[in-house]
């Protein structure tokens, strides 16, 4: 039992205490039967008043503590929201967290990929300048015996003028260009006058990496085609 309640008894005893006190009292007392009846009926309206009183206190008690429950209801309820909230913005820092640690190895990768590629592409382009070394050394071979003559373009691209072809005009020249692409493969282009059997010389270049057959085989394929011109 709660002190309030034991209280609100205590002080109901000694309300009916006092009532029975008053009333037997006054019944003593040398009092008409009328007027016995209008005490009677004075204090048992003091006693129903003081009742009244405190069956209001009491209900306005009750009311007090269910707005103070729905109130802590409430608070609760927005305790929770914000947890909620909070749970939420949490895991939208880790999932920012994340990303910004996925998005750094990606950009690490990156510059890694990047550093290799221009690793690989400077090596390339050493590797074909000492092939081009090597063209040149090689075609010093060919220049007085066959009248090759080597013209070095732009992009490191190298053309090969052959003369002492055509017998009615030994000056006529037949040129082709030779270069290397990214990929370090010999790449021939620009024929004049065209071969058809320029790509299947292109492959087998490729293959052996022996360009003095090359360069043998267009000035082969000159002199094929300056004789069916004929």
């Amino acid at each position: 039992m709660s002190t309030a309640k034991m209280d609100d008894e205590q002080s109901l005893y000694a309300l009916m205490q006092d009532f029975r006190t008053q009333f037997v009292s006054q019944s003593n007392e040398e009092m008409s039967p009328q007027a016995i009846k209008d005490s009677y009926k004075e204090s048992l309206q003091n006693v129903t008043d003081s009742w009244a009183k405190k069956y209001r206190e009491g209900e306005m008690m009750i009311a007090k503590i269910l707005e103070f429950r729905d109130d802590i209801e409430n608070q609760n309820k927005r305790i929770e929201e914000k947890k909620d909230d909070i749970l939420r913005e949490i895991a939208k820092v880790k999932a920012n967290e994340n990303l910004s640690e996925e998005l750094s190895e990606n950009i690490q990768k990156l510059r890694e990929e990047l550093t290799r590629k221009r690793e690989l592409a400077m090596a390339n382009k050493k590797a074909n300048k000492d092939k081009l070394k090597e063209l040149h050394k090689s075609a010093t071979l060919f220049k007085e015996r066959l009248g090759l003559e080597i013209r070095k373009l732009r992009g490191d691209r190298l053309q090969f003028v052959f003369r002492c072809i055509n017998p009615k005009d030994l000056e006529e020249p037949y040129s082709c260009i030779i270069y290397f692409n990214e990929e370090g493969e010999y790449q021939l282009t620009g024929c004049d006058p065209p071969l058809e059997c320029i790509a299947e010389y292109e492959r087998k270049v490729r293959e052996t990496k022996n360009f003095s057959a090359l360069l043998a085989n267009l000035r082969k394929s000159f002199a094929a085609l300056c004789t069916q011109v004929k």
